[in-house]
């Protein structure tokens, strides 16, 4: 005699989903114990969480969001936590080389002093005037894009133009890169130019202060501490100068966005030009930091198209959609999607 089937009790699939959001949840709480154990709970980890748990019980395309988009979240908890851990791995903070090796390849072209301090320089004498100001904003807006444009151009990828091998290449190259960084940032911790200019070539002792660098002069044209607020509040690290993701992340994105969108390359080539000038112009980066950058994304990119795309994303994404829907993966008018190179 058959076994009538329980109508109360979820299906295989319903189970399959629960436990993965019990699991989900359960990831959510690891997090905030080990955040609160090595940094304490900020507003802000609230927030991360929420978003991860709101996405987990929604509908649709919830599940699928969290595990393209999890590069990103680990990157930001990973960097986040190096707010606690940095202190006590790092020795020595590398203050003379970077600034020697600057002036010897750069200082010639700006009176014998590091560009980033002839800027600082340019600013005392010109404050007041339009195009100081006007460099100021400029900067200001450039160098914080920094923090939004991955997520935008990422978003274009998977969800505006439903382009998830693109999304993948891209999300790939910034996850080797970011690896990278991370591991840099531990075994060379690099003073910033800005901490050069305000403490000279010594080895940092006590509190530090400073790090919004030439975001003060944004924060003085609004008549409050804006920027400097958010760079003391929310820079896990004083001493990651080496490489400089912001030399790196604009170069991706203008890469990235010219494979797909070809008819706007002056637009994106504009977005690192302005990018890099900012981060020097602000006293953030040297320019050395900047093409480190540049080396090291060279070299997360051809990691990513080289072994990860081929090996994880074609073998075990793309085959487990096309075996789920019966169908290769096709654009929108039902031509294969190919890999872009």
């Amino acid at each position: 005699m058959l076994k009538k089937k329980d109508p109360f009790l979820p299906s295989g699939k319903k189970r399959s989903e629960i436990r993965w959001r019990m699991y989900v949840l359960l990831g959510i709480f690891i997090y905030f114990v080990a955040i609160n154990q090595i940094i304490h709970i900020r507003p802000d980890h609230a927030f991360l969480a929420l978003i991860v748990f709101a996405v987990t019980f929604s509908r649709g395309r919830g599940k699928q969001f969290l595990i393209d988009w999890m590069p990103f979240i680990l990157y930001w908890v990973a960097y986040d936590m190096m707010r606690g851990i940095a202190d006590n791995v790092r020795d020595t903070i590398n203050v003379v080389p970077p600034f020697e090796l600057e002036l010897k390849l750069f200082g010639s072209w700006f009176h014998g002093q590091v560009p980033a301090h002839y800027f600082e320089y340019f600013q005392r004498v010109h404050e007041g005037r339009w195009y100081k100001i006007a460099l100021d904003v400029m900067g200001a807006n450039f160098y914080t894009l920094h923090f939004g444009a991955p997520l935008i151009l990422g978003w274009v990828f998977w969800h505006t133009t439903n382009d998830r091998p693109l999304f993948y290449k891209f999300v790939y190259t910034l996850t080797v890169l970011n690896i990278m960084a991370l591991t840099t940032f531990m075994l060379y911790p690099a003073a910033p130019p800005w901490y050069v200019y305000k403490y000279g070539l010594i080895q940092p002792a006590g509190q530090v202060q400073g790090s919004a660098g030439g975001l003060i002069n944004f924060d003085a044209l609004i008549g409050h501490k804006f920027l400097q607020s958010i760079w003391d509040t929310f820079n896990a690290n004083l001493y990651a100068a080496i490489p400089s993701l912001h030399g790196a992340y604009p170069c991706a994105i203008a890469y990235f966005g010219m494979k797909k969108f070809r008819k706007f390359r002056p637009l994106w080539i504009l977005y690192p030009v302005g990018t890099w000038f900012s981060a020097v112009y602000l006293d953030e980066h040297y320019i050395i930091d900047l093409l480190i950058g540049l080396g090291y994304l060279a070299v997360a990119y051809q990691v990513s198209k080289g072994i990860l795309y081929p090996k994880v994303f074609k073998r075990f994404v793309e085959k487990k959609e096309e075996a789920g829907t019966g169908m290769p993966n096709r654009g929108r008018r039902g031509r294969r999607l190919t890999a872009i190179p």
